[in-house]
């Protein structure tokens, strides 16, 4: 199989884990999201505001006819998002292409250069990585699964989902957010918690395809 385009990542905001998510899966940053962006993953953080500025982005995307991104939320601690943000987060779920919850690295904090040990992330299965870091790497394949699932990075010759198309990758469970372990599940064709195998090619970060 050929091999398919790096995603193209925005963000509802700066600070919202874009870089850093992107700099992991070896993906296009695009920045800040704007209506005249295209992406294949959007991303946000676990905050009310930052949700509902996603919320809004997807419901422009989707009354506009265009393709619905897969939606990573940067958790904003490591507690599990419960209560009203939890349930934001079933209500945005539908409309995207899939959604993800990137758990809370305490130790990124205290590093002076953590997209250094993030660009290491999709070279390592997630099982061989150190303690701290197997939930972010297990998240990044749900996310890579997300996209592939979604259809956004095949050629133009093969239209991608777009939002009128109901939900394609259900994620959230029904009794814990952040997701549970990737232990029991794949992306097509390549091992469990392994990036560095997957169809699409990768960049560094910060530029545009």
């Amino acid at each position: 199989m050929s091999p398919l385009r790096a995603p193209r990542l925005g963000g509802v905001a700066g600070g919202v884990g874009t870089t850093t998510l992107a700099t992991a899966l070896r993906a296009y940053d695009r920045g800040r999201m704007s209506t005249e962006l295209d992406i294949d993953v959007l991303v946000c953080r676990s905050t009310g505001d930052s949700l509902h500025a996603a919320a809004s982005l997807i419901a422009w995307l989707g009354s506009n006819a265009r393709a619905r991104p897969v939606l990573a939320v940067t958790s904003d601690g490591p507690m599990p998002i419960r209560g009203p943000l939890r349930a934001r987060l079933r209500m945005i779920e539908p409309q995207v292409g899939g959604l993800v919850v990137l758990p809370y690295v305490a130790h990124w904090r205290e590093l002076t250069d953590p997209l250094t040990e993030a660009a290491r992330l999709s070279e390592i299965p997630s099982e061989q990585l150190p303690r701290p870091l197997r939930p972010y790497g297990e998240a990044l394949v749900r996310v890579a699964e997300a996209v592939l699932r979604s259809g956004l990075l095949t050629p133009s010759g093969a239209p991608p989902r777009t939002a009128m198309d109901g939900p394609a990758n259900r994620t959230i469970p029904t009794n814990a957010v952040p997701l549970p372990s990737m232990s029991n599940r794949t992306v097509p064709g390549v091992p469990p918690g392994a990036l560095h195998d997957l169809p699409f090619q990768a960049t560094a970060h910060g530029g545009n395809p």
